[in-house]
């Protein structure tokens, strides 16, 4: 799509906005009626002094249900990038430069179970959009209730309140041989609610060796078996196995975009993928003490195989780890001032075993280092807020935070894979505040600032890399973030929006360089400070909303990210980067949707991304292509027999059959940036719920 019509198409949906009528306020309801529980709140968001934003189920799941990939871009701020089935990264508000793999400088945590692992790495992979009904994003740090991380918080939860028991089933297929399937039952029993889940995923993938095979199974179920006193449970198993087709240079990208990467090394020969079997196990007691004391404490284990075949070796983990975290809420009147405070603690702690192996042809052949890990981690913190008179809200938090590395090498083949011994890293414990405040303008508008610090330490796989060097002389990144933003709706309701300016200033920053000891592998140093400076606006119109009439919803959602992210203090080997962009980031992220839905039962959603260009490496000598990416699903919903519930769709990806890349590999060996995304294709499912009568 040219720029031109680009443009003609932004126009038409604004236009649509302008000329079109709506007959229930339902956005105004939405922005009322969503309480979120980021930094404790439990506020209206309207009423919270800071960047949080929540995804709804159907946006979760996206056009295909394949993965969070479609609603967490729908986020402005917030990037998602799946470089090949199952292999995701996030950056919220920064770049994903620390993350070759993995999602890291992000806090995830699962029905409020830390799912982050003890080292920083989160493997979201090992989640289904099923295990996923709701989604807060916090934006900015968030290490005054959550702990280390620059980037930002997921909150995640698994379950979404149902009223009636019902049996719910899904299948769908695709191009590239893609079958999805998943099964659910959700039983409403006495004092309480359980619910089993089952899917699967597979596909052969668009490129050479970027196959996929998933299993998830979950069992989640509450009860208040005494009053003021409930306990949930929840199981989580995953079985994952997905390629890594690798990066291509700009040459290979252009002729042949499908292709793994190859020679001695390629992607094929070595079968370069990763295996991981995973069982989570998490207990959550909640007990009202009295009328103004609770508790809620979650106890937790994780236990993994990893396995990961790759161009240039072959790694074997085994790994255990656990934690418990609690908090204290007392709420209470001082005054006319409705006050709650909040103490937590939170602890991880793990033990893994870790062996490196050369890779022959997909295959464990000689040991080139065996080492023990272990990682301690927590946190203390406190949150006091305030409703003050006038409607001002006010909340102030400070937390302790405390991390330690133990890397005990049992075995190195020689000294290019470091040297046998014991060795451990204590960062200093690190105290991060932040206080936000928030004001009703009005009914229908509050304004909102906060400062906040952040504090992130670097993951063990960033202190101990592939190459086998340990770097204890890694130190954390901190930075201080400041905001001021503005949300609420007008139009009587049909107009919702939410728009904020911040400026982060990050010191020590992490970037990935190319090893000196062993070629095409890679190791992290601190290069300096960056400054990050943006704005960010989410907005969506109701155009149409009626009960009667054929068109019963006509909707517009959009976001916009604007980015002046540049390095500052940095030299590398004499050249000085100070003042380039930050390598990753793209100035200028435009997304909006047109969700329609008729009262027959038929619907049909078409969304447009542009993605500005990124630079590739820390000296900006390398720059990808801006992209424009739509996407378009049509379906049909209606109902049997008033108990048996249908939907039926199909869709099409990258309907212009854009040639982009969905996630690149920054400062790559060899100019390898590139991992291409799909062309144009295509996805058609079934959806079945059925209610049981009682």
């Amino acid at each position: 799509m040219t720029k031109k019509y680009s443009f003609l198409f932004i126009l038409f949906i604004t236009s649509l906005s302008v000329h079109a009528q709506t007959t229930v306020d339902t956005l105004s309801a939405d922005l009322e009626d969503i309480v979120v529980v980021g930094y404790q709140n439990n506020r209206s968001i309207l009423e919270t002094p800071g960047s949080i934003s929540y995804i709804k189920p159907e946006l979760i799941s996206g056009l295909d249900n394949s993965s969070l990939l479609y609603g967490l871009n729908t986020v402005a701020g917030v990037k998602m990038e799946e470089r090949a089935p199952g292999s995701y990264r996030i950056s919220i508000r920064g770049s994903s430069l620390r993350s070759p793999f993995g999602i890291r400088n992000v806090k995830v945590y699962w029905n409020d179970i830390p799912f982050t692992e003890p080292t920083g790495t989160t493997f979201l992979n090992l989640l289904d959009p099923s295990n996923m009904q709701a989604v807060e994003v916090i934006k900015g740090p968030g290490g005054s209730a959550y702990g280390a991380g620059n980037g930002g918080v997921l909150l995640i939860q698994s379950q979404a309140p149902f009223l009636k028991d019902h049996l719910s089933s899904k299948i769908s297929v695709g191009s590239f041989g893609a079958v999805r399937y998943d099964l659910g039952y959700h039983d409403k029993v006495e004092n309480g609610a359980l619910s089993f889940k089952y899917s699967s995923t597979q596909s052969d993938g668009y490129r050479e060796q970027s196959f996929i095979d998933r299993e998830v199974f979950e069992i989640s179920g509450e009860t208040e078996y005494l009053e003021g006193r409930k306990i949930a449970a929840n199981v989580l198993y995953s079985n994952l196995n997905y390629g890594i087709p690798g990066g291509l240079n700009e040459n290979q990208f252009n002729e042949n975009p499908k292709q793994a990467r190859g020679g001695p090394i390629g992607s094929v020969l070595k079968n370069a993928s990763i295996k991981h079997e995973s069982l989570l196990l998490g207990l959550t007691h909640s007990y009202k003490l009295t009328d103004k004391l609770s508790n809620q404490a979650s106890a937790f284990g994780n236990f993994s195989d990893f396995e990961n075949p790759f161009n240039l070796d072959y790694k074997i983990d085994s790994r255990k780890s656990g934690g418990i975290r609690s908090k204290y809420t007392y709420e209470d009147y001082i005054g006319d001032i409705k006050t709650r405070i909040i103490y937590g603690t939170e602890y991880q702690a793990s033990s893994y075993a870790s062996s490196n192996f050369q890779n022959n042809a997909g295959n464990p052949d000689s040991l080139n280092f065996d080492d023990e890990l272990k990682v301690q981690g927590g946190l203390f913190y406190t949150n006091i807020q305030f409703d003050l008179p006038n409607e001002w809200f006010i909340t102030a938090g400070l937390s302790y935070n405390y991390l330690k590395y133990d890397i005990n090498r049992l075995f190195a083949k020689d000294a290019e894979f470091g040297q046998v011994g014991e060795v451990k890293k204590n960062f200093d414990p690190q105290f991060i505040p932040r206080i936000g405040i928030a004001k009703k303008l009005s009914t229908s508008i509050t304004a909102h600032a906060s400062i906040g610090s952040g504090f992130s330490p670097p993951t063990i796989e960033e202190i101990r890399t592939n190459e086998g060097s340990i770097n204890l002389d890694l130190e954390p990144e901190k930075g201080i973030n400041y905001e001021a933003g503005i949300r609420g709706y007008a139009f009587e309701g049909r107009f919702g929006f939410d728009a904020t300016f911040f400026f982060f200033n990050l010191k020590e920053a992490i970037t990935r360089q190319p090893s000196t000891i062993r070629e095409e592998t890679f190791v992290f140093r601190n290069v300096g400070n960056t400054d990050q400076k943006g704005f960010e606006l989410n907005a969506n119109y109701m155009l149409i909303e009626s009960y009667t009439d054929f068109l019963h919803r006509v909707r517009i959602n959009t976001a916009y990210t604007y980015n002046d992210f540049e390095f500052k203090d940095y030299t590398d080997n004499g050249n000085d980067f100070s003042g380039n962009q930050l390598t990753g980031v793209a100035p200028h992220i435009f997304f909006t949707s047109l969700d329609i839905a008729t009262s027959p039962g038929i619907y049909g959603t078409i969304s447009y991304n542009f993605t500005d260009e990124i630079p590739l490496r820390d000296d900006n000598t390398v720059f990808s292509d801006s992209y424009q990416l739509v996407q378009t699903k049509i379906g049909y919903k209606t109902n049997f027999f008033k108990r048996l519930e249908s939907d039926i769709y199909f869709g099409i990806d990258n309907l212009l059959d854009e040639r982009y890349s969905l996630g690149f590999d920054a400062n790559a060996f060899g100019g390898r940036y590139f991992q291409p995304a799909p062309e144009r294709n295509w996805f058609l499912g079934v959806k079945l719920n059925y209610l049981f009568k009682k």
